[in-house]
Protein backbone atom coordinates (compact mmCIF):
# COMPACT_ATOMS: atom_id res chain seq x y z
CA UNK A 1 0.00 0.00 0.00
CA UNK A 2 1.36 3.27 -0.70
CA UNK A 3 -0.37 6.77 -0.17
CA UNK A 4 2.47 9.24 0.32
CA UNK A 5 4.35 11.05 -2.16
CA UNK A 6 7.99 8.62 -2.75
CA UNK A 7 10.67 11.06 -1.22
CA UNK A 8 7.89 11.41 1.83
CA UNK A 9 7.40 7.98 2.28
CA UNK A 10 11.41 6.70 1.79
CA UNK A 11 11.78 9.39 4.53
CA UNK A 12 9.21 7.92 7.15
CA UNK A 13 9.80 4.53 6.30
CA UNK A 14 12.78 4.18 4.61
CA UNK A 15 13.38 2.94 0.84
CA UNK A 16 13.79 -0.61 1.61
CA UNK A 17 10.25 -1.40 3.08
CA UNK A 18 8.16 -4.39 3.53
CA UNK A 19 5.02 -4.83 1.67
CA UNK A 20 2.98 -3.62 4.88
CA UNK A 21 -0.67 -4.29 5.20
CA UNK A 22 -3.17 -1.30 5.09
CA UNK A 23 -3.31 -0.84 9.01
CA UNK A 24 0.22 -1.88 9.69
CA UNK A 25 1.15 1.01 7.35
CA UNK A 26 -0.77 3.77 9.01
CA UNK A 27 0.43 2.99 11.98
CA UNK A 28 4.05 2.85 10.86
CA UNK A 29 3.95 6.31 9.51
CA UNK A 30 2.42 7.64 12.62
CA UNK A 31 4.65 6.36 14.37
CA UNK A 32 7.15 8.27 12.88
CA UNK A 33 5.58 11.91 12.85
CA UNK A 34 5.01 11.25 16.29
CA UNK A 35 8.96 10.49 16.83
CA UNK A 36 9.20 13.53 14.91
CA UNK A 37 7.12 15.70 16.61
CA UNK A 38 8.69 14.29 20.51
CA UNK A 39 12.09 15.43 18.86
CA UNK A 40 10.59 18.41 18.30
CA UNK A 41 9.03 19.33 21.40
CA UNK A 42 12.14 18.26 23.68
CA UNK A 43 14.52 20.50 21.26
CA UNK A 44 11.79 23.40 22.22
CA UNK A 45 11.84 23.10 25.64
CA UNK A 46 15.63 22.67 26.01
CA UNK A 47 15.57 26.21 23.60
CA UNK A 48 13.40 27.66 26.51
CA UNK A 49 15.81 26.39 29.64
CA UNK A 50 18.97 28.04 27.90
CA UNK A 51 16.96 30.82 26.94
CA UNK A 52 15.93 31.49 30.42
CA UNK A 53 19.28 30.67 31.83
CA UNK A 54 18.57 27.18 33.00
CA UNK A 55 21.04 24.85 32.56
CA UNK A 56 20.62 21.70 35.10
CA UNK A 57 17.94 20.00 32.74
CA UNK A 58 19.28 19.41 29.21
CA UNK A 59 20.03 16.18 29.75
CA UNK A 60 16.61 15.30 30.08
CA UNK A 61 15.49 16.93 27.12
CA UNK A 62 18.41 15.93 25.17
CA UNK A 63 17.68 12.06 26.70
CA UNK A 64 14.09 12.77 25.43
CA UNK A 65 15.28 13.99 22.02
CA UNK A 66 17.88 11.31 21.23
CA UNK A 67 15.36 8.20 22.95
CA UNK A 68 12.65 9.68 20.11
CA UNK A 69 15.41 9.87 17.61
CA UNK A 70 16.15 6.00 18.55
CA UNK A 71 12.35 5.44 17.91
CA UNK A 72 12.55 6.84 14.47
CA UNK A 73 15.17 5.03 13.40
CA UNK A 74 13.85 1.85 15.16
CA UNK A 75 10.53 2.32 12.94
CA UNK A 76 12.51 2.78 9.94
CA UNK A 77 14.42 -0.37 10.70
CA UNK A 78 11.23 -1.87 10.11
CA UNK A 79 10.88 -2.51 14.26
CA UNK A 80 7.48 -0.92 14.45
CA UNK A 81 6.10 -2.49 17.62
CA UNK A 82 9.30 -1.82 19.56
CA UNK A 83 9.96 1.74 18.26
CA UNK A 84 6.15 2.34 19.57
CA UNK A 85 6.96 1.24 23.32
CA UNK A 86 10.34 3.06 23.28
CA UNK A 87 8.18 6.07 22.41
CA UNK A 88 5.67 5.64 25.01
CA UNK A 89 8.05 5.17 27.96
CA UNK A 90 10.21 7.42 27.09
CA UNK A 91 8.11 10.15 27.12
CA UNK A 92 6.59 9.00 30.50
CA UNK A 93 10.22 9.01 32.07
CA UNK A 94 11.12 12.38 30.80
CA UNK A 95 7.77 14.07 31.69
CA UNK A 96 7.81 12.02 34.62
CA UNK A 97 10.94 13.29 35.63
CA UNK A 98 10.22 16.65 34.95
CA UNK A 99 6.78 16.43 36.98
CA UNK A 100 8.79 15.49 40.40
CA UNK A 101 11.17 18.09 39.45
CA UNK A 102 9.05 21.03 38.81
CA UNK A 103 6.50 22.82 41.10
CA UNK A 104 3.13 21.39 40.23
CA UNK A 105 1.77 24.77 39.09
CA UNK A 106 4.19 24.80 36.04
CA UNK A 107 1.73 22.44 34.21
CA UNK A 108 4.09 19.87 33.41
CA UNK A 109 1.71 17.49 34.19
CA UNK A 110 -0.46 18.35 30.66
CA UNK A 111 2.39 16.66 29.24
CA UNK A 112 1.04 13.29 30.01
CA UNK A 113 -2.10 13.87 28.27
CA UNK A 114 0.23 13.20 25.08
CA UNK A 115 1.67 10.30 26.73
CA UNK A 116 -2.36 9.44 26.31
CA UNK A 117 -2.89 10.00 23.04
CA UNK A 118 -0.10 8.96 21.90
CA UNK A 119 -0.16 5.14 23.41
CA UNK A 120 -4.04 5.39 21.73
CA UNK A 121 -2.87 6.44 18.69
CA UNK A 122 0.11 4.72 17.85
CA UNK A 123 -1.08 1.11 19.06
CA UNK A 124 -3.75 -0.56 16.78
CA UNK A 125 -6.72 -3.00 17.86
CA UNK A 126 -3.95 -5.72 17.44
CA UNK A 127 -2.08 -4.27 20.28
CA UNK A 128 -4.81 -3.31 22.01
CA UNK A 129 -3.25 -5.27 25.57
CA UNK A 130 0.16 -3.24 24.88
CA UNK A 131 -1.73 -0.01 24.92
CA UNK A 132 -4.10 -0.66 28.34
CA UNK A 133 -0.55 -1.74 30.03
CA UNK A 134 1.15 1.64 28.79
CA UNK A 135 -2.21 3.49 29.72
CA UNK A 136 -1.91 1.79 33.17
CA UNK A 137 2.00 3.07 33.58
CA UNK A 138 1.27 6.34 32.81
CA UNK A 139 -1.35 6.58 34.84
CA UNK A 140 0.52 5.36 38.00
CA UNK A 141 3.73 8.00 37.10
CA UNK A 142 0.58 10.73 36.96
CA UNK A 143 -0.61 9.75 40.63
CA UNK A 144 3.34 8.97 41.97
CA UNK A 145 4.39 12.91 40.76
CA UNK A 146 1.08 14.12 42.39
CA UNK A 147 0.19 12.33 45.73
CA UNK A 148 3.67 11.14 46.54
CA UNK A 149 6.59 13.74 47.54
CA UNK A 150 9.78 11.52 46.51
CA UNK A 151 12.38 14.03 48.12
CA UNK A 152 14.67 12.76 45.44
CA UNK A 153 15.76 16.34 44.73
CA UNK A 154 14.47 19.09 45.94
CA UNK A 155 11.76 20.71 43.31
CA UNK A 156 12.96 23.67 41.84
CA UNK A 157 11.51 27.11 43.08
CA UNK A 158 11.01 29.84 40.21
CA UNK A 159 9.07 33.36 40.30
CA UNK A 160 5.56 33.84 39.75
CA UNK A 161 5.99 35.04 36.22
CA UNK A 162 8.15 32.22 34.78
CA UNK A 163 5.54 30.01 36.38
CA UNK A 164 2.66 31.41 34.55
CA UNK A 165 4.89 31.22 31.57
CA UNK A 166 5.59 27.71 31.55
CA UNK A 167 1.92 27.09 32.52
CA UNK A 168 1.05 28.78 29.46
CA UNK A 169 4.01 27.34 27.43
CA UNK A 170 3.03 23.63 28.69
CA UNK A 171 -1.03 24.49 27.85
CA UNK A 172 0.06 25.41 24.49
CA UNK A 173 2.04 23.21 23.41
CA UNK A 174 -0.15 20.49 24.78
CA UNK A 175 -3.09 21.98 22.81
CA UNK A 176 -0.91 22.14 19.93
CA UNK A 177 0.14 19.39 19.74
CA UNK A 178 -3.08 17.35 20.45
CA UNK A 179 -4.06 18.86 16.87
CA UNK A 180 -1.13 18.03 15.38
CA UNK A 181 -1.53 14.33 16.57
CA UNK A 182 -5.34 14.25 15.51
CA UNK A 183 -4.59 15.97 12.19
CA UNK A 184 -1.79 13.44 11.56
CA UNK A 185 -4.58 10.48 12.05
CA UNK A 186 -7.26 12.56 9.91
CA UNK A 187 -4.67 12.30 7.41
CA UNK A 188 -4.05 9.69 7.46
CA UNK A 189 -7.81 8.52 7.66
CA UNK A 190 -8.29 10.63 4.55
CA UNK A 191 -5.26 8.61 2.38
CA UNK A 192 -7.22 5.49 3.61
CA UNK A 193 -10.45 6.05 2.80
CA UNK A 194 -9.11 7.54 -0.95
CA UNK A 195 -7.40 4.39 -1.50
CA UNK A 196 -10.74 2.07 -0.08
CA UNK A 197 -12.84 4.41 -2.45
CA UNK A 198 -9.96 3.68 -5.24
CA UNK A 199 -10.08 -0.14 -4.56
CA UNK A 200 -13.65 -0.42 -4.11
CA UNK A 201 -14.06 1.26 -7.72
CA UNK A 202 -11.38 -0.60 -9.44
CA UNK A 203 -13.03 -3.92 -7.68
CA UNK A 204 -16.59 -2.71 -8.79
CA UNK A 205 -15.06 -2.55 -12.79
CA UNK A 206 -13.06 -5.96 -12.28
CA UNK A 207 -16.75 -7.47 -11.24
CA UNK A 208 -18.15 -5.92 -14.40
CA UNK A 209 -15.60 -7.74 -16.82
CA UNK A 210 -15.34 -10.39 -15.19
CA UNK A 211 -19.53 -10.69 -15.80
CA UNK A 212 -19.05 -9.77 -19.18
CA UNK A 213 -16.13 -12.51 -19.69
CA UNK A 214 -18.62 -14.86 -17.88
CA UNK A 215 -21.53 -13.84 -20.40
CA UNK A 216 -19.23 -13.97 -23.34
CA UNK A 217 -17.11 -17.17 -22.02
CA UNK A 218 -20.43 -19.42 -22.33
CA UNK A 219 -21.71 -17.82 -25.53
CA UNK A 220 -17.80 -18.29 -26.68
CA UNK A 221 -17.81 -21.80 -25.72
CA UNK A 222 -21.17 -22.82 -27.43
CA UNK A 223 -20.18 -21.08 -29.86
CA UNK A 224 -17.10 -22.34 -31.16
CA UNK A 225 -17.75 -25.66 -30.24
CA UNK A 226 -20.50 -25.65 -33.13
CA UNK A 227 -18.58 -23.66 -35.60
CA UNK A 228 -15.03 -25.65 -35.52
CA UNK A 229 -17.18 -29.31 -35.67
CA UNK A 230 -19.06 -28.18 -38.74
CA UNK A 231 -16.36 -28.05 -41.02
CA UNK A 232 -14.93 -31.29 -39.61
CA UNK A 233 -18.34 -32.90 -40.33
CA UNK A 234 -18.69 -31.53 -43.49
CA UNK A 235 -14.82 -32.68 -44.48
CA UNK A 236 -15.97 -36.07 -42.83
CA UNK A 237 -18.86 -36.18 -45.65
CA UNK A 238 -16.77 -35.08 -48.39
CA UNK A 239 -14.32 -37.77 -47.52
CA UNK A 240 -17.28 -40.37 -47.50
CA UNK A 241 -18.69 -39.29 -50.76
CA UNK A 242 -15.16 -39.11 -52.81
CA UNK A 243 -14.63 -42.72 -51.90
CA UNK A 244 -17.87 -43.65 -53.59
CA UNK A 245 -16.46 -41.99 -57.14
CA UNK A 246 -14.05 -42.68 -59.76
CA UNK A 247 -14.86 -39.33 -61.40
CA UNK A 248 -12.34 -36.62 -61.72
CA UNK A 249 -14.78 -33.90 -62.17
CA UNK A 250 -16.45 -34.69 -58.97
CA UNK A 251 -14.08 -35.46 -57.24
CA UNK A 252 -12.39 -31.93 -57.95
CA UNK A 253 -15.41 -30.41 -57.10
CA UNK A 254 -15.58 -32.13 -53.68
CA UNK A 255 -11.83 -31.78 -53.20
CA UNK A 256 -12.77 -27.84 -53.78
CA UNK A 257 -15.42 -28.00 -51.29
CA UNK A 258 -12.97 -29.68 -48.78
CA UNK A 259 -10.88 -26.56 -49.35
CA UNK A 260 -13.56 -23.87 -49.19
CA UNK A 261 -14.25 -25.90 -45.46
CA UNK A 262 -10.79 -25.45 -44.68
CA UNK A 263 -9.96 -21.99 -45.74
CA UNK A 264 -13.33 -21.54 -43.51
CA UNK A 265 -11.75 -23.03 -40.55
CA UNK A 266 -8.59 -21.67 -40.78
CA UNK A 267 -10.13 -18.16 -40.76
CA UNK A 268 -12.16 -18.98 -37.45
CA UNK A 269 -9.22 -20.07 -36.02
CA UNK A 270 -7.17 -17.54 -36.93
CA UNK A 271 -10.43 -14.80 -35.36
CA UNK A 272 -9.93 -16.63 -32.14
CA UNK A 273 -6.39 -16.27 -31.61
CA UNK A 274 -6.77 -12.44 -32.62
CA UNK A 275 -9.37 -12.61 -29.65
CA UNK A 276 -7.14 -14.05 -27.97
CA UNK A 277 -4.06 -11.64 -27.98
CA UNK A 278 -6.10 -8.86 -27.83
CA UNK A 279 -7.74 -9.59 -24.24
CA UNK A 280 -4.89 -11.15 -23.03
CA UNK A 281 -1.35 -9.24 -24.03
CA UNK A 282 -0.68 -5.99 -22.44
CA UNK A 283 -0.42 -3.02 -24.90
CA UNK A 284 3.15 -2.72 -26.29
CA UNK A 285 2.97 1.11 -27.75
CA UNK A 286 5.60 2.03 -30.22
CA UNK A 287 5.04 4.12 -33.88
CA UNK A 288 3.22 2.70 -36.59
CA UNK A 289 2.84 4.19 -39.74
CA UNK A 290 -0.33 4.01 -40.98
CA UNK A 291 -0.16 3.81 -45.05
CA UNK A 292 2.62 0.73 -44.58
CA UNK A 293 0.19 -1.08 -42.26
CA UNK A 294 -2.93 -0.48 -44.81
CA UNK A 295 -0.68 -1.68 -47.58
CA UNK A 296 0.34 -5.05 -45.81
CA UNK A 297 -3.35 -5.69 -44.99
CA UNK A 298 -4.15 -5.39 -48.56
CA UNK A 299 -1.68 -7.34 -49.67
CA UNK A 300 -2.68 -10.09 -47.21
CA UNK A 301 -5.64 -10.09 -49.03
CA UNK A 302 -4.63 -9.60 -52.96
CA UNK A 303 -5.77 -12.96 -52.88
CA UNK A 304 -9.05 -13.14 -51.12
CA UNK A 305 -11.67 -15.28 -53.62
CA UNK A 306 -13.09 -11.92 -56.20
CA UNK A 307 -10.34 -9.42 -55.08
CA UNK A 308 -9.08 -9.06 -58.25
CA UNK A 309 -12.44 -7.44 -59.49
CA UNK A 310 -12.77 -4.97 -56.69
CA UNK A 311 -11.12 -1.23 -57.12
CA UNK A 312 -9.38 0.15 -54.23
CA UNK A 313 -8.43 3.58 -53.96
CA UNK A 314 -6.09 4.71 -51.00
CA UNK A 315 -5.66 8.52 -49.80
CA UNK A 316 -2.88 8.22 -46.90
CA UNK A 317 -0.40 10.76 -46.12
CA UNK A 318 3.21 9.21 -46.63
CA UNK A 319 4.67 9.70 -43.33
CA UNK A 320 1.55 9.91 -41.11
CA UNK A 321 2.44 7.78 -38.08
CA UNK A 322 0.81 7.17 -34.52
CA UNK A 323 2.04 6.07 -31.02
CA UNK A 324 0.08 3.00 -30.64
CA UNK A 325 0.20 -0.42 -30.28
CA UNK A 326 1.39 -2.55 -33.56
CA UNK A 327 -0.64 -5.64 -33.32
CA UNK A 328 -3.68 -4.51 -32.56
CA UNK A 329 -3.56 -1.75 -35.18
CA UNK A 330 -3.18 -4.84 -37.74
CA UNK A 331 -5.82 -6.73 -36.18
CA UNK A 332 -7.91 -3.98 -36.55
CA UNK A 333 -7.30 -2.91 -40.14
CA UNK A 334 -6.56 -6.62 -41.17
CA UNK A 335 -10.60 -7.23 -40.04
CA UNK A 336 -12.15 -3.91 -41.15
CA UNK A 337 -10.29 -4.32 -44.40
CA UNK A 338 -11.30 -8.24 -44.72
CA UNK A 339 -14.83 -7.33 -43.95
CA UNK A 340 -15.28 -5.28 -46.68
CA UNK A 341 -13.84 -7.70 -49.55
CA UNK A 342 -16.16 -10.34 -47.93
CA UNK A 343 -19.07 -8.59 -48.21
CA UNK A 344 -18.92 -6.97 -51.79
CA UNK A 345 -21.97 -7.14 -54.10
CA UNK A 346 -21.54 -9.67 -56.82
CA UNK A 347 -24.01 -8.27 -58.74
CA UNK A 348 -21.88 -4.83 -59.16
CA UNK A 349 -19.29 -4.72 -61.94
CA UNK A 350 -18.02 -1.35 -60.29
CA UNK A 351 -17.04 -2.94 -56.72
CA UNK A 352 -14.78 -0.32 -54.61
CA UNK A 353 -13.02 -0.20 -51.31
CA UNK A 354 -12.03 3.71 -50.46
CA UNK A 355 -9.70 4.10 -47.35
CA UNK A 356 -9.18 7.70 -46.29
CA UNK A 357 -7.01 8.61 -43.43
CA UNK A 358 -6.99 12.09 -42.10
CA UNK A 359 -5.19 13.77 -39.02
CA UNK A 360 -5.75 16.36 -36.91
CA UNK A 361 -3.81 17.56 -33.65
CA UNK A 362 -4.99 14.90 -31.48
CA UNK A 363 -6.67 11.89 -33.51
CA UNK A 364 -6.63 10.28 -36.89
CA UNK A 365 -9.87 9.31 -38.40
CA UNK A 366 -9.61 5.87 -41.00
CA UNK A 367 -12.68 6.03 -43.24
CA UNK A 368 -13.27 2.58 -44.90
CA UNK A 369 -16.19 2.91 -47.43
CA UNK A 370 -17.50 0.11 -50.03
CA UNK A 371 -20.37 -0.63 -52.27
CA UNK A 372 -21.10 -3.49 -51.34
CA UNK A 373 -24.22 -5.24 -50.25
CA UNK A 374 -24.54 -2.88 -47.36
CA UNK A 375 -25.89 -3.49 -43.94
CA UNK A 376 -29.89 -3.86 -43.03
CA UNK A 377 -31.06 -0.86 -40.39
CA UNK A 378 -32.17 -3.86 -38.70
CA UNK A 379 -28.68 -5.05 -37.67
CA UNK A 380 -27.16 -1.66 -37.63
CA UNK A 381 -26.94 -1.89 -33.65
CA UNK A 382 -25.92 -5.73 -33.69
CA UNK A 383 -22.92 -5.99 -36.09
CA UNK A 384 -20.40 -5.50 -33.48
CA UNK A 385 -21.44 -8.15 -31.22
CA UNK A 386 -20.22 -11.83 -30.16
CA UNK A 387 -20.83 -13.98 -33.39
CA UNK A 388 -23.34 -12.17 -34.74
CA UNK A 389 -23.81 -12.94 -38.49
CA UNK A 390 -26.97 -10.26 -40.32
CA UNK A 391 -27.01 -12.93 -43.72
CA UNK A 392 -28.01 -16.42 -43.58
CA UNK A 393 -24.76 -17.28 -46.16
CA UNK A 394 -21.84 -15.55 -44.55
CA UNK A 395 -19.34 -17.70 -44.13
CA UNK A 396 -17.47 -16.08 -41.36
CA UNK A 397 -17.18 -16.44 -37.72
CA UNK A 398 -19.05 -13.49 -35.95
CA UNK A 399 -16.11 -12.72 -34.93
CA UNK A 400 -14.44 -10.22 -36.69
CA UNK A 401 -16.17 -7.07 -35.91
CA UNK A 402 -16.56 -8.17 -32.37
CA UNK A 403 -12.60 -8.05 -32.01
CA UNK A 404 -12.84 -4.70 -34.12
CA UNK A 405 -14.72 -3.02 -31.03
CA UNK A 406 -12.52 -5.04 -28.48
CA UNK A 407 -9.30 -3.76 -30.04
CA UNK A 408 -10.75 -0.09 -30.11
CA UNK A 409 -11.63 -0.54 -26.45
CA UNK A 410 -7.82 -1.02 -25.77
CA UNK A 411 -6.45 1.67 -27.78
CA UNK A 412 -9.05 4.13 -26.31
CA UNK A 413 -10.49 4.36 -30.05
CA UNK A 414 -13.64 4.47 -30.96
CA UNK A 415 -16.11 3.20 -34.51
CA UNK A 416 -19.19 4.44 -35.89
CA UNK A 417 -20.85 2.72 -38.83
CA UNK A 418 -23.38 4.46 -41.85
CA UNK A 419 -24.97 1.70 -44.19
CA UNK A 420 -27.59 1.63 -46.77
CA UNK A 421 -28.71 -1.67 -47.70
CA UNK A 422 -27.74 -2.89 -51.43
CA UNK A 423 -25.98 0.70 -51.61
CA UNK A 424 -22.59 0.18 -49.37
CA UNK A 425 -21.37 1.03 -45.94
CA UNK A 426 -18.49 3.31 -44.66
CA UNK A 427 -16.77 2.44 -41.31
CA UNK A 428 -15.03 5.58 -39.33
CA UNK A 429 -12.68 4.65 -36.84
CA UNK A 430 -11.16 7.64 -34.39
CA UNK A 431 -7.86 6.88 -32.89
CA UNK A 432 -5.99 8.62 -30.36
CA UNK A 433 -2.70 9.97 -32.06
CA UNK A 434 -0.67 9.13 -29.27
CA UNK A 435 -1.40 6.64 -26.28
CA UNK A 436 0.84 6.49 -23.32
CA UNK A 437 3.29 4.11 -22.45
CA UNK A 438 2.77 1.70 -20.12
Amino acid sequence: MRQFHRPTQNFLLGKNQPDLAFADYKLAVLTAQLSLLAIGICLLYLFIDLQNGIFDSWYLQSGGALLSFLSFILNRKGYYYWAKVLLVIAGDIIVFSFAILEPIEIGVGFLFILCYIVTIAGFGFEHRRTSWVLIAFTTLLIITSIVFDLHIVPRRVYPPEYISFNLVTNLIVTCITCVLVVYFLVTLNYYSEGSLRKKEMDLNQKNEELVKVNTELDRFVYSTSHDLRSPISSLRGLINLTKYTNDTVEIKSYLSMMEGRLTRLDKFIKDISDYSRNSRLPLNIGEVNIKTLINDALENLQFYPGAEKVSVELSIQEDLTIKSDFIRMQILLGNLLSNAFKYVDPGKSNSFIKVTVKANTENIVISIGDNGIGIHSDYAEKIFDMFFQGYEKSDGSGLGLYIVKETLEKIKGTISVKSVLGEGSIFTVVIPKSLPDT
